[in-house]
């Protein structure tokens, strides 16, 4: 079994951003179903509180 990590951004303060974010994460994650890669797990980054950073960020662990 092959497994990898994959790091997306999945939300944003700003609602156009968010909305981009979220389609390039559908986007990347579908290819990957498509060619047999399954999602077992999915953890929630924390964010960096002194950072002015405002995006959310994901590890997908698939499988295949």
């Amino acid at each position: 079994m092959i497994i990898k990590k994959i790091k997306l951004i999945t939300h944003h303060t700003s609602w156009w951003k968010r909305k981009k974010y979220r389609k390039e994460a559908y986007e990347t994650l579908r290819n990957y179903k498509s060619k047999g890669w399954k999602v077992k797990k999915v953890v929630k980054l924390k964010k960096n509180k002194n950072s002015i950073d405002t995006r959310t960020f994901k590890i997908y662990l698939i499988s295949k």
